[in-house]
């Protein structure tokens, strides 16, 4: 795809900003990610001539919804800088620019090298192989333990009930998910309070010779939330899509009791089955709530707590409503510790 895909508004934007930052030296241009939703923003890497890593990612924006976006990563980007010059050994982006003209808005930054964690995902049997399944969520926790060092803060009370009866006002399905969200909330409740990334999924986590080298898309961040809400997005997000690959009614190989064809299906074996991904989920889940005083065995909660915060803040309605009707579904299934 080429960056002329973006418009020829925005692409002369882009080039503008390409020279300013980096002058006339040849450069070549990709466009990585191009959203279809109503609020669509186009990201740009640009590569230095004969250069194998990018040296700038450029998010351009061109709906006020998607400028929100793009003005909120900027602001946590600066607000990390802030708190770790360092910016997590380099992992995460640092902030170059903030511009607007004429109705667009781009963010410009430096990028990370290496390859998103879900082009492995996807290879063929990466999720039936509890080796290289564990390999990623071993990353995964090693970057978060980074993160949760950055800074200690006052933990903000999220209020996902209130949220939810919000969403879906005098809607029944979300009253009693909001009622079991509130039980959610007061079984889990914690002190502690860090840097969350907010989106913290495999697509969004890039590694280079084994090791994590940059976690990007930071317009969802958060500063003083509850430092479990990243590993139970990270476990949540690759749980979801364990079926992808398999056609409906077949076993999902590597999963006993796994079958693919109703949507959730692996959310709903994670929660209520046994194996060795369950098993595998509850440590990662588990060591992030022992980190933070709490019982391991909440994992389970925290998980469903985790599947009421995506019913409340998934931009899609039917992705939203799938959620929901997957927490009212297994609540009952559940325990509270």
């Amino acid at each position: 795809m080429s960056v002329a895909t973006v418009g020829t508004e925005l692409a002369d934007l882009v080039d503008e900003a390409v020279l300013r930052h980096l002058g006339s030296e040849p450069t070549r241009r990709v466009v990585i990610a191009m959203s279809k939703d109503d609020n669509p923003k186009a990201t740009v890497l640009v590569f230095r001539a004969g250069g194998r890593n990018p040296a700038l990612a450029i998010k351009a924006a061109t709906t006020p919804g998607a400028q929100a976006s793009v003005e909120r990563e900027a602001q946590a980007l600066r607000e990390l800088q802030r708190l770790d010059p360092g910016l997590v050994g380099g992992t995460v982006p640092r902030l170059v620019e903030l511009y607007g003209h004429a109705g667009h808005t781009l963010l410009v930054a430096t990028a990370q090298g290496g390859m998103p964690m879900s082009t492995g995902y996807h290879r063929w049997r990466h999720t039936a192989s509890s080796h290289q399944v564990g390999t990623d969520f071993r990353d995964a926790a090693a970057w978060l333990e980074r993160l949760a060092g950055v800074a200690s803060l006052t933990h903000e009370v999220e209020g996902w009930a209130h949220r939810l009866t919000t969403r879906w006002p005098g809607d029944g399905v979300a009253t009693s998910c909001a009622a079991t969200a509130e039980r959610l909330e007061d079984e889990l409740r914690t002190d502690v309070g860090s840097v969350v990334h907010g989106d913290f999924w495999c697509g969004n986590v890039m590694r280079e010779r084994g090791v994590v080298s940059g976690v990007v898309d930071w317009e969802h961040a958060r500063f003083g939330a509850d430092p479990v809400r990243d590993r139970v997005r990270f476990a949540l997000g690759y749980t979801l899509y364990l079926d992808r690959h398999s056609r409906p009614g077949v076993h999902v190989a590597g999963h006993r009791g796994l079958s693919a064809g109703a949507w959730g299906n692996p959310v709903r074996y994670l929660l209520t089955g046994r194996g060795w991904y369950p098993d595998l989920v509850a440590a990662f889940v588990g060591d992030g709530l022992a980190a933070t005083g709490r019982s391991r065995a909440l994992w389970r909660p925290a998980l469903l707590l985790g599947l009421v915060e995506v019913a409340t803040l998934a931009d899609h309605p039917e992705f939203a409503r799938q959620h929901l009707d997957l927490v009212a579904e297994l609540s009952p299934g559940v325990v509270l510790r």
